[in-house]
């Protein structure tokens, strides 16, 4: 059971959007606390400092330092402006021109809110130094002051590198496709992990309670998007209860204040909304890390958003259908596997099946893409590569959409060449004239 707690904890860590502004806050007051601290050991050590600062910076007096430090400080405050106008425009470009999921991928950046924190820490801690040496006029070389300011400078300089490049990963469209795909993976490991089989439920104890519908109430402060649910905790709790629990909403959805959250038929004792809302997650956004089809729909919507009339760009959802094609095959042979839950189950919730996950990544790029060969060819090599880890159950999905697309390209092409060519699987889109056909890879799903 503590072990069940303990996973549970991580998962709440891991998908818990950080905030933007606790770091670059603590980082400020770390460089307010700084300013303070540092004259406090330059007057312990002036001794020392005057024979240091005599031998290596004869002509810097206390007003040469209160100058420099002005100097950095008055750069950093410069910087800072540039640094967000930069990444408030990369945000709109982002959102724009990829996806808006490029504007949280920004906002909870590491290296975006160490950057922004340390060049505010800099520029405070320089301007607290100058303001003290020029109101109390000390008599004496604040040494390790001014060397530590000089210090913050050069790491700000190192961390505005850091900050560019980091930027312009993300809005690379092949490196922001790289990222989502490793969360996806990650997702897909968390929620589908391999080789581990479950017994069947203990039914609980029989009970003739009318059921509970329970609603959400007043919406948590994170937001009303459901991201994750510790169904192993919710089990335990219907069996030390004699409860049993169904959870309505399926992750992903939004649950409205009144809407049903779970139908609780009571055992030994009525189960509080409380003690059940612990064992959910929300947040405001359905991202790529929350499960598997969060990870699909980023890709869709990336998708989609090239394939709009605006952009027209057919190879960057070629892009996305590589990923997507890739989570597909990982998540196939899992789903196999997966054993079924009965009615009778302590704790129920609505997962999603293998034709969801199906619909989910290629149903929308096939109606939209209906008109680019380069997408079609792309989708139908996608359609027989993930056939192959498939157990006949699950090729069914494939196979009908399949002959939809079959159907399309026999209605919306009219020339026999244009036909031919739409009809072919090609992991490329457009790699070569005869697709796939040649190697055996776009042979077709057999009934």
């Amino acid at each position: 059971m503590a072990h069940g707690r303990w996973k549970w904890y991580l998962t709440r860590q891991r998908l818990r959007a950080p905030r933007t502004w606790p770091l670059p806050l603590t980082l400020l007051g770390t460089g307010l606390l700084l300013s303070w601290v540092f004259p406090l050991i330059d007057r312990e050590v002036a001794y020392v400092e005057e024979e240091f600062s005599e031998r290596f910076f004869p002509h810097l007096d206390s007003g040469s330092m209160a100058t420099l430090l002005s100097a950095v400080a008055g750069g950093m405050i410069t910087l800072t402006g540039l640094v967000f106008t930069a990444i408030t425009m990369a945000m709109q470009f982002g959102a724009s021109q990829l996806s808006v999921r490029v504007v949280p991928i920004l906002q909870q950046d590491l290296v975006m809110r160490w950057a922004v924190g340390t060049f505010m820490t800099t520029f405070i801690y320089a301007l607290m130094i100058s303001v003290r040496l020029a109101v109390s006029q000390e008599d004496y070389r604040p040494v390790l002051s001014m060397l530590f300011a000089i210090l913050l400078a050069v790491a700000s300089a190192v961390l505005f590198f850091a900050l560019v490049a980091r930027v312009t990963t993300v809005l690379n469209s092949g490196q922001l496709l790289r990222i989502l795909a490793d969360e996806g993976s990650r997702s897909v490991d968390r929620t589908h992990p391999g080789g581990e089989h479950t017994g069947p439920s203990e039914e609980p104890a029989r009970t003739d309670a009318e059921p509970e519908v329970i609603p959400l109430g007043t919406p948590p402060g994170r937001g009303q998007v459901l991201i994750a649910c510790d169904g192993p905790g919710l089990e335990r709790l219907a069996r030390r209860t004699g409860a049993r629990i169904r959870l309505i909403p399926v992750t992903g959805d939004f649950v409205a204040r009144e809407a049903p959250l779970f139908v609780v038929r009571p055992g030994t004792r009525p189960l509080k909304r409380r003690e059940l809302m612990r064992h959910l997650l929300f947040d405001t956004t359905y991202s790529a890390a929350t499960d598997p089809a969060g990870a699909l729909r980023a890709f869709v919507d990336i998708a989609l958003k090239a394939l709009s009339p605006s952009i027209n760009d057919p190879g960057r959802a070629v892009q996305c259908l590589d990923h997507i094609e890739d989570l597909l095959v990982r998540i196939a042979p899992r789903l196999a596997a997966r054993p079924s839950v009965g009615t009778t189950a302590a704790f129920q919730h609505r997962s999603r099946s293998w034709t969801d996950y199906v619909c989910i990544a290629t149903d929308e790029i096939r109606h939209f893409g209906s008109s680019s060969m380069q997408v079609q060819r792309r989708l139908r090599a996608l359609y027989a590569t993930v056939a192959e880890v498939c157990t006949p159950e699950q090729i069914d999905p494939l196979r009908s959409r399949l002959e939809t697309m079959d159907a399309d390209v026999a209605a919306d092409w009219p020339r026999d060449l244009d036909r031919r060519l739409a009809g072919l699987p090609d992991s490329q889109g457009l790699g070569t004239a005869a697709g796939d056909t040649q190697d055996g890879r776009g042979r077709r799903i057999e009934a």
